[in-house]
């Protein structure tokens, strides 16, 4: 059975600079969703990640909602 996208966007990675050093760190989804925070592995200061607005946790559907609702009619 697939994924849904939700779900696989929580397993993707994203790249973000160390705001202390600037340094790339390589951060999951589902790190941001939960709010935990990530060792940058240069300066190894700790980064807590923080999703104020929950778009982060929110993506996925989002995006789902939109392909369906682009796709509605095209397949009759």
């Amino acid at each position: 059975m697939a994924e849904s996208l939700a779900t696989q966007m929580l397993r993707s990675d994203l790249e973000a600079d160390c705001p202390f050093c600037g340094y790339l760190v390589w951060i999951r989804y589902s790190e941001v969703v939960a709010q935990t925070a990530v060792t940058c592995p240069c300066c190894h200061a700790r980064i807590w990640l923080v999703d104020e607005t929950g778009s982060a946790r929110n993506a996925g559907a989002v995006i789902e909602r939109q392909i369906a609702q682009a796709l509605k009619g095209m397949f009759r």
